[in-house]
């Protein structure tokens, strides 16, 4: 069974369906299901809409139920794409001092940006931890929701319906963003995007094409990328044949690589053009010129979701399955003031 067919089928009790949704929205059933899977395959307008349409009818995936554990071992796992990224060794850090707060131990693996590779991982953590937090997780839904029958799952920084998951909130951040470049007189921003697997691509992707879109500025998007120093520093090649005002980047490693690839060129922010990251690491703080940045509470983020993850595996009812942490806008160096 394909994961639309999973969600799609008429509920006999009168449950809301899919196929409820996409009437109300007027799409079909597979657009519905692409907007929860991969956003940046529909357009910002019509996810909106079905996710108006959705909470209107109060559509929900049905909740996974996972099998009873038969003894607690004191131990959680956390999964990450990418060990030595910034943004995800802070939620690590951040889940450890929850787990240390609640007699806890942490196993921590890397999937290095590969599903297959990530759900290996979990096959073999499940066999020890109480529970396990996919972060930024690769799997499509349908694999994401088989983990979550065999341990209690919470997933960061992906929203899946049916399986307890904390997300950034790039709305505000992006939207203080767009409103300061366009003070400054910026009408064309190329944004540097992240690898294709990732869900939350396509959400940032969609948020910032419709805040530049209310603005009246054009917006390119140079993609798929890696969000490495390395992936930022390859995109300045295509940034040159059609360069804009502005920049926006995925996260700060791929600003920071941009902006030594364009100092090879001869070119310097905020002179040249101005430049913002997300995430706002330390790297954002150190970098010369100093990174604007898009900044997110890491540990509010990680606590949350520990606390969360805690929670399910003491069978505790949640009464949301979805938990936003907000974003905001750091000027720094690399934007004109």
């Amino acid at each position: 069974m394909t994961e639309e067919q999973e969600h799609a089928g008429t509920d006999a009790g009168g449950k809301v369906t899919i196929r409820d949704v996409a009437k109300l929205a007027g799409v079909s059933p597979s657009t519905v299901s692409r907007a929860f899977a991969k956003p940046d395959r529909v357009s910002a307008a019509t996810t909106k809409r079905i996710f108006e349409a959705a909470d209107q009818l109060g559509y929900h995936a049905a909740p996974v139920e996972t099998v009873p554990s038969r003894g607690q071992r004191g131990l959680i796992a956390i999964i990450v794409p990418d060990i030595a990224n910034e943004f995800f060794s802070d939620i690590i850090r951040g889940v450890e001092r929850e787990c240390a707060a609640h007699g806890m131990s942490l196993i921590v693996s890397e999937s290095r940006e590969n599903a297959s590779l990530e759900r290996s991982a979990f096959d073999k953590v499940v066999a020890y931890a109480d529970g396990v937090i996919l972060t930024s997780s690769r799997m499509p839904d349908a694999m994401i929701r088989k983990c979550a029958q065999s341990r209690p799952v919470v997933v960061i920084n992906r929203a899946m319906r049916g399986v307890h998951s904390v997300l950034i909130d790039n709305a505000p951040g992006v939207q203080q963003a767009v409103d300061y470049l366009r003070a400054q007189g910026v009408d064309g921003v190329t944004y540097l995007d992240g690898p294709a697997t990732s869900w939350s691509v396509g959400v940032r992707w969609n948020t910032i094409a419709a805040a530049c879109k209310a603005q009246g500025m054009e917006v390119r998007r140079l993609w798929p990328g890696s969000p490495t120093f390395e992936g930022g520093f390859a995109f300045a090649d295509k940034y040159a044949q059609h360069p804009t005002q502005a920049v926006i980047a995925h996260n700060d490693l791929m600003a920071i690589g941009f902006m030594a690839a364009m100092r090879r060129r001869g070119k310097e922010a905020p002179r040249d053009y101005q430049i913002i990251g997300f995430d706002d690491d330390i790297v954002a703080r150190v970098s010369e010129p100093t990174l604007t940045s898009i900044r997110v509470s890491l540990p509010i983020l990680a606590s949350r979701a520990a606390r969360l993850l805690f929670a399910r595996i003491a069978g505790e009812r949640q009464d949301a399955e979805v938990f936003n942490i907000p974003s905001a806008l750091v000027l720094r160096g690399s934007t004109a003031r």
